[in-house]
């Protein structure tokens, strides 16, 4: 049995255009990854264009960098779009107004993904891109995209049909896809463990620990995804027990040594942020008696 952050093998530390991720739970402040432009998201005037209302993007921007300085927390953009035009004018833009990496998430549209690619190997930003994400069912043709452009970071999804309720295949899917990017020369590979419901994401959450105990890269998921499909919720609990809710999801793959999370709609960035820098901060402290000190800033520092 695994003891809780007591890893056989050595933690890899990866830094993505300033944002450090991975390590030891506790010393390095877990990455947030709120999602823009995904469907029906209020900042999208045209899902098929790409035009954006900028005046409610720029609050939303605001905000985020707000809430990153005021926690400790370092932030990544989940970037969701439809078409490959929409893609290119959301990258373009946040790339000129924000410092945050961002994640290319096509929802495995080829023609999404290799156009995020290539307009940032085009416009120099291709260090500032993370792949979201490389999966069991990623075709040949993305594959050549990523190798011939010299992409660095990727987002493995250790999820599939047949691996939903086991830790074991899991962890295989995982096994073949680090090989996979390992082959394509890919040096910053995270990992997400994949949520689909309340019951996956314990499943998820189990399997993020074994795969960071095996492998040392960071490791997350989409904890979001259980509450979003969470039928029951509203109707017999209320409106009310969504935000506690959505909190406490997202707050489990943190307690359990999660190096990012992919909390869903930037909206909720308000709650979500001081929770999960309240348990960084309780992580940190159970760092104290082995005299293991995070470095500035941190939740630490900040929050009190």
């Amino acid at each position: 049995m695994l003891k809780l952050f007591e890893y056989t093998s050595s933690q890899k530390t990866l830094t993505i255009a300033g944002v450090r991720i991975g390590g030891i739970p506790g010393m390095i402040p877990t990455v947030v990854i709120p999602s823009m432009f995904y469907s029906k998201d209020r900042l999208v005037m045209n899902a098929e264009t790409g035009d954006i209302d900028r005046t409610k993007t720029e609050e939303t921007l605001s905000m985020l960098k707000d809430l990153n300085d005021r926690t400790g927390l370092s932030t990544m953009l989940d970037v969701v779009a439809s078409s490959p035009k929409a893609m290119e004018k959301y990258l373009t833009y946040l790339v000129d107004n924000s410092e945050f990496p961002l994640l290319i998430d096509g929802s495995g549209d080829f023609t999404v993904n290799s156009a995020g690619i290539l307009i940032a190997r085009e416009n120099g930003f291709l260090d500032r891109v993370v792949l979201n994400s490389l999966t069991p069912d990623t075709k040949e043709p993305l594959l050549e995209v990523v190798k011939e452009t010299g992409l660095q970071n990727v987002l493995l999804l250790t999820f599939s049909t047949a691996a939903l309720i086991s830790v074991t295949k899991r962890v295989e899917l995982a096994d073949a896809l680090v090989h996979k990017a390992q082959g394509l020369g890919l040096s910053n590979i995270l990992i997400d463990t994949g949520v689909m419901d309340l019951p996956t994401l314990g499943i998820a959450c189990k399997t993020q620990m074994v795969i960071k105990d095996k492998y040392g890269y960071p490791v997350g998921n989409g904890a979001h995804n259980a509450i979003s499909t969470w039928g029951g919720l509203v109707s017999k609990f209320g409106s009310d027990a969504k935000t506690p809710a959505l909190v406490g999801a997202n707050l489990m793959p943190v307690v359990l040594g999660a190096d990012f999370v992919l909390v869903g709609p930037a909206k909720h960035a308000p709650v979500i942020y001081p929770s999960i820098a309240m348990i960084d901060t309780a992580l940190a402290g159970s760092l104290m008696e082995s005299r293991m000190r995070p470095e500035k800033p941190h939740p630490r520092y900040l929050i009190g």
